[in-house]
């Protein structure tokens, strides 16, 4: 991996959220330990109707993470939300995690790395994504890879990835007509690639992911990535 240098300007992060005030506690944490500082970290909360705002608050009073808040007025979904905290960016590269995922410490210094070192043509950098803790789900999801990039690299997820906020503004970023977490995020993919740039991996970036240990929602997250899926792909 290139050593990433200092006179670089730092990417961006940008969370989308949702009621999830424990996880994003999490989130946040993990954000703060990491060895390269983010330019900036900016938390889209999308309305939510828990403790979400307490905690964000809590966070600003706190602690040196750069943290910019941004509260939606209504419910949206990820992607609209995302695509406020895209407007918003300053950073020439945008990096994108979940608020149910914890990005390990070197996690924002290898897609940096990889960012200042990949050529024009590249505009999206994938990392790895681990469970946070072991089950069924969690093994399945990990054995199968499903949301790492594919040996193909033809999407990323927002769980782990890095994009030039260029090009995000270029194809309009994520489409909003997806209300729901499941397939904006490769639906993004598929438009950046399509207006002939290439996405890349980088296997040094780990996050790890909570997952929801139920058949029920192992289900409705298939279901939910099958319909978005099919909404981005027309």
């Amino acid at each position: 991996m290139t050593a990433y240098s200092s006179c670089q300007a730092a990417p961006s992060v940008i969370i989308a959220t949702y009621k999830r005030e424990a996880l994003l506690d999490r989130c946040l944490a993990a954000l703060a330990a990491q060895t390269l500082a983010a330019a900036e970290v900016i938390v889209v909360d999308d309305a939510s109707t828990d403790r979400t705002p307490e905690v964000l608050r809590a966070w600003a009073a706190r602690s040196s993470l750069p943290l910019r808040i941004e509260r939606l007025a209504q419910n949206g979904g990820p992607a609209r939300a995302r695509n406020h905290g895209i407007r918003l960016a300053g950073g020439a590269w945008v990096a994108f995690t979940d608020d149910d995922c914890e990005p390990q410490p070197e996690w924002l210094a290898a897609l940096a790395a990889n960012a200042a070192a990949a050529p024009e043509t590249v505009a999206g950098i994938g990392g790895r994504v681990l469970p946070a803790a072991p089950g069924l789900i969690a093994d399945y999801m990990t054995l199968h890879r499903i949301l790492d990039p594919p040996p193909s690299c033809s999407y990323i997820v927002t769980a782990n990835c890095i994009y030039r906020r260029s090009v995000l503004l270029e194809v309009g970023g994520f489409d909003q007509m997806v209300r729901e977490p499941g397939g904006e995020d490769p639906g993004l993919s598929f438009a950046v690639r399509r207006a002939g740039h290439s996405l890349a991996y980088c296997q040094e970036a780990v996050v790890r992911h909570h997952y929801r240990e139920s058949a029920l929602n192992f289900l409705r997250t298939f279901y939910r990535y099958g319909r978005g899926c099919r909404l981005v792909m027309g």
